[in-house]
């Protein structure tokens, strides 16, 4: 039976799809999210022009009771969660990349508020800044290394983020397995250590999962 290691927790239903393919499976948190502290100047403000590029931003952006008019996200499952919001979703994109260019392209006139981790992706302010669009960021949270080591290799291991790749070889060396990633940034990343990567043909954990069966 083939091996595969979830550098994420999965669900229920997410460990059952794997295992219903005839794959034994162990998984764990390779990284930890906490909430940056003094955020309470953010406590029930209003912005007209929200960048949101992760999930867990989401749920920071709840407890706070942030009011956004038009927002600007990254990825189907973080539209999906701010959808709960009564804010506008003006723009949908599968990277951060393509949502600067959006921007860049339509909305380059605007300001904005970026709301993210600490450990945000380069590309999108680098390419706000470039191009003299103004925001401010607002890092809602921090993103800490869980490394943990691992005696046997596996048949394939399955990355959500840049920050869990190198969490992973923290403490671990590449043996072979198949790195199957949820998308080109965490790729990129995990091409430093191998060139056998694979990437998920959506940014979600359901797709990354079909890539790995599907094999």
């Amino acid at each position: 039976m083939p091996s595969v290691l979830s550098t994420k927790c999965l669900t229920e239903s997410q460990k059952n799809l794997i295992l219903q393919a005839g794959w034994s499976l162990v998984h764990y948190n390779a990284i930890q999210t906490k909430k940056t502290a003094n955020l309470d100047y953010l406590k029930n403000a209003y912005f007209e022009n929200a960048i949101i590029t992760s999930q867990k931003t989401v749920s920071v952006v709840k407890e706070l009771n942030i009011q956004m008019q038009n927002v600007f996200c990254v990825g189907e499952k973080t539209a999906n969660l701010l959808r709960e919001f009564n804010s506008n979703i003006l723009e949908i994109a599968a990277y951060s990349e393509d949502l600067a260019n959006v921007i860049l392209s339509k909305y380059a006139h605007l300001q904005f508020d970026f709301f993210c981790g600490k450990s945000r992706n380069d590309v999108l302010p680098n390419k706000l800044n470039q191009n003299e669009v103004e925001f401010k960021e607002h890092h809602l949270y921090e993103t800490k290394s869980n490394p943990k080591k691992f005696n046997s290799p596996f048949d394939a291991i399955l990355f959500f983020s840049p920050s869990g790749v190198k969490s992973y070889f923290a403490t671990n060396t590449y043996q072979g397995e198949r790195l199957i990633c949820i998308g080109k940034t965490t790729a990129s990343t995990a091409k430093v250590f191998s060139k056998k990567v694979e990437i998920a043909s959506k940014t979600s954990i359901e797709s990354l999962i079909v890539k790995l069966v599907k094999f």
